[in-house]
């Protein structure tokens, strides 16, 4: 079952700092929604352990995340995988950064799909989800580096 997320966030903050905190791994955790660990293996490369809760399947998803094509400060473009005792979930998609009159163009496109029980919940229930965690880890992201523009 596949899924298609695409949002555009504004921030006060320069393109550059937003740019730091998008490869800095402990925000990267916080961007992501029910992250509960996120370790880095290479360059740019990382184990994560994800959980997601659609309906009332809740999983836990051994993931690898790789970001790739970085184009700094504009963005970088990612891949996901991750395997569950629920099922399975890929995703991909890219972070573009570019400055609006003085502020930060954060914009989000993701594509994504599941397999397994989780995907038996159905379309509706499932896209939902994934809007409502985007938003989520965008205001996790935004409050987390907020503080640190703030220190």
């Amino acid at each position: 079952m596949a899924i298609r997320l695409e949002k555009k966030y504004i921030l006060d903050i320069s393109q550059q700092n937003v740019w730091e905190a998008i490869l800095d791994p402990e925000t990267l955790a916080e961007i992501l929604p029910n992250c509960k660990s996120l370790d880095p293996i290479g360059d740019h490369k990382f184990d994560a352990n994800i959980e997601i809760k659609i309906g009332p399947i809740k999983g836990q998803f051994k993931s690898k995340l790789s970001l790739f094509d970085l184009d700094p400060p504009n963005g970088y473009k990612f891949d996901v995988n991750g395997d569950g005792s629920k099922g399975q979930m890929r995703g991909a998609g890219e972070i573009l950064l570019t400055t609006q009159d003085g502020r930060t163009e954060f914009i989000f496109i993701a594509t994504g799909s599941v397999s397994g029980i989780i995907a038996r919940v159905g379309q509706r229930l499932i896209e939902a989800t994934g809007k409502r965690l985007m938003d989520q880890g965008f205001e996790n992201f935004k409050k987390r580096i907020m503080s640190t523009q703030a220190a």
